[in-house]
């Protein structure tokens, strides 16, 4: 696989995982309106002005280098299949062995309602399945840029 490829996999998956998080995080406030008022605990969350809201933003960038490295070795020994179905599973991994636990041990540890994990959950479900799949169509399918 060129180098072309492999950025075009790297812009997809950071680009989808940015995109489905700005869905929610802009989505989230109309259809549950009490989750966003529970982020106002200042004991519990750090104020989203500064550069809080910046590394949000820029986050799912730099997970797409990890994201899509391991799906691309993966796929290269084998480990994984190709095209979109492939990635979707490769997705669906990375969320129950990377996200799911995660957010079972803030919900343990924090005092925040199940709402606000239900949220994170389908957010980070949501996010690693589209990325997943669309990391795995343009690895198998998308013209080479170099």
């Amino acid at each position: 696989m060129g180098v072309g490829r492999r950025a075009a996999c790297l812009v997809v998956a950071g680009m989808t995982l940015f995109a489905v998080g700005a869905l929610f995080h802009l989505t989230v406030p109309l259809v549950a309106p009490g989750i966003p008022l529970q982020f106002g605990n200042a004991a519990l969350f750090r104020p989203w002005d500064g550069w809080t809201s910046t590394y949000m933003a820029l986050h799912p960038f730099g997970f797409a280098v990890v994201f899509t490295a391991a799906y691309l070795l993966l796929w290269a020994r084998g480990g994984v299949a190709g095209g979109w179905w492939g990635g979707l599973v490769y997705g669906f991994g990375v969320f129950l062995v990377g996200s799911l636990p995660v957010y079972l041990l803030a919900f343990a540890s924090f005092q925040v309602s199940p709402a606000v994990i239900v949220c994170w959950v389908l957010q980070s479900a949501c996010q690693y399945l589209a990325a997943g799949a669309a990391v795995g169509w343009v690895a198998r399918h998308a013209e080479p840029l170099s």
